[in-house]
């Protein structure tokens, strides 16, 4: 059967604050805790790719069936910042962001979610109707 996006996705992009720079320096533990947030979200993981930073710092991006989601740590800062943009439904990934919150722990956090209409705009929106003679 093929598979059909919703025509409205989702977007949330937020940033941790107060984070334990343990935690933030720990990237197999930070792996596992966005791979089981994804999973406990039912998304599909179809490829990861994560790069360490020097001095400090730490970025992994999960390619999902239902398209990405990445953190990138700033262990100066005590932050994490997270996104994550899916074509099932709008309002998805909430599960992900409260899954993530709860692990962390943050003191604070900036929090932004935006539906994303893929879709065209209908016909007539774009073209208005041709008067009929």
């Amino acid at each position: 059967m093929l598979y059909h996006a919703s025509p409205v996705g989702n977007e949330i992009s937020c940033v941790f604050h107060g984070v334990d720079s343990k935690l933030l320096e720990d990237h197999p533990r930070l792996e596992g805790i966005l791979r089981d947030a994804l999973a406990a979200d039912k998304f599909n993981i179809e490829g990861e790719l994560d790069k360490e930073f020097n001095p400090q710092g730490y970025s992994i991006i999960a390619l999902l069936s239902e398209s990405h989601a990445a953190i990138h740590t700033y262990p100066e800062f005590n932050s994490l910042h997270f996104d994550i943009y899916t074509c099932r439904a709008p309002g998805d990934g909430k599960k992900t962001f409260e899954y993530l919150k709860e692990k962390l722990n943050p003191s604070d956090i900036d929090y932004h979610e935006r539906p994303v209409r893929v879709s065209p705009p209908a016909r007539e929106a774009i073209m208005p109707a041709r008067e009929k003679f």
